[in-house]
């Protein structure tokens, strides 16, 4: 049976933890879960909460200096085939981790694959459907030089085999925001990816978020991040892309 590790990184997050967790252990299918969680040393109620769940994940509450540490600190701790993370605030949509798995199992050479996400707001309201859209559209077919020009994969419906991810090492700290996009092109070095055309997961957007309060750092990063790993073309169609999706989400905030 294969094995396949979620890790989530948590600092006093109980707003939206609970319903992260019971996304993760609601999972059913013919695969091995195993869950880690990494928290901060949460001074709030988190703690409390994942205790609840201490029977069927692994906690460590241990400081850390940034989610990218966390992050990596439970990949090491990982034993499975196939790895992801899943942010405190995010969620699995129920069958994710199976239909994952069979992909998997399918495409025997495949090292890394992303599926299509949701955004919701902090009511668990479905918002900003033109954004998801655009995206299904734009990753429709995994293409290199598009990741260049834009970063159309959606984090939380991302998984890999755990050899590629010991290949690219771990999450930079270089990066304050958009270092999910540094680890695409970073494994887009070593494989294609392959894109699943169904939803597997939410992501929650809402006032606290990283993603909601620096967005324009988020997205001056993937464009440095571009100037490092494609050519001028790359980074001159990324500039625009730049310029327009911080517009438009400028606009919509």
């Amino acid at each position: 049976m294969i094995k396949i590790s979620i890790v989530t990184a948590v600092l006093n997050g109980e707003k939206y933890i609970r319903d992260t967790v019971e996304s993760v252990l609601n999972q059913k299918g013919d695969f091995e879960l195993e869950y880690i969680i990494r928290d901060g040393c949460s001074t709030d109620d988190t703690l409390k909460i994942l205790e609840e769940y201490s029977d069927r994940c692994t906690i460590v509450s241990k400081k850390d200096g940034s989610p990218q540490e966390a992050i990596n600190a439970g990949m090491d701790m990982a034993s499975g085939e196939i790895g992801a993370w899943l942010n405190a605030d995010d969620l699995y949509l129920p069958g994710t981790l199976q239909k994952v798995v069979d992909t998997f199992q399918t495409k025997h050479k495949l090292q890394w694959c992303y599926g299509r996400c949701r955004i919701i707001n902090e009511n668990n309201i479905e918002v900003r459907k033109p954004v998801t859209l655009y995206k299904n559209l734009l990753g429709f077919i995994y293409s290199r030089n598009v990741l260049l020009c834009e970063n159309f994969i959606n984090q939380p419906a991302t998984f890999w085999k755990m050899d590629l991810w010991r290949k690219v090492s771990e999450l930079s700290g270089k990066f304050k925001a958009a270092w999910d996009y540094e680890l695409w092109l970073e494994m887009s070095k070593h494989s294609r990816a392959i894109a699943i055309h169904e939803y597997f997961a939410e992501f929650r957007r809402h006032s606290e978020s990283i993603s909601e309060n620096n967005f324009e750092k988020q997205f001056k990063e993937e464009l440095n991040i571009s100037k490092c790993y494609g050519n001028k073309i790359h980074y001159l169609i990324h500039k625009f892309n730049f310029w327009k999706i911080v517009t438009i989400y400028k606009l919509l905030k």
